[in-house]
């Protein structure tokens, strides 16, 4: 399996390092910026089930939401790839996959965090 790597923007001028992409530093409002990869695995800081999700997710009783934090002190809010035995603490990898399809069909791709 390959690693999954998470490209942030790093502001110039600040340093503040942003993820998704902006056309300009969220913190000083400059426009020039570094490009940073993701510093390997992450921590999971919390975490919420959703058991009600909206249509996209029909063949899903439920799935998990988690924000986490990278080494680097970036943080994320994404997918978790279980319900099971979550921890805050615990320790994930980021994984580009299948998230759903969306109401036309369509598969939707995007980062979950696996437990390690």
């Amino acid at each position: 399996m390959s690693e999954t790597t998470i490209i942030w923007k790093k502001c110039k001028k600040c340093g503040k390092l942003q993820h998704p992409d902006h056309i300009r530093c969220l913190q000083c409002k400059n426009t020039t910026f570094d490009t940073v990869e993701s510093s390997g695995d992450c921590t999971l800081l919390t975490y919420t089930i959703l058991k009600a999700p909206p249509a996209e997710y029909r063949d899903k009783k439920a799935y998990a939401l988690g924000i986490v934090e990278f080494t680097n002190g970036v943080r994320a809010l994404g997918q978790l790839t279980t319900i099971e035995n979550l921890k805050v603490g615990m320790k994930l990898k980021p994984k580009f996959e299948k998230l759903t399809a969306n109401l036309d069909g369509h598969e939707v791709s995007g980062i979950k965090y696996e437990p390690l």
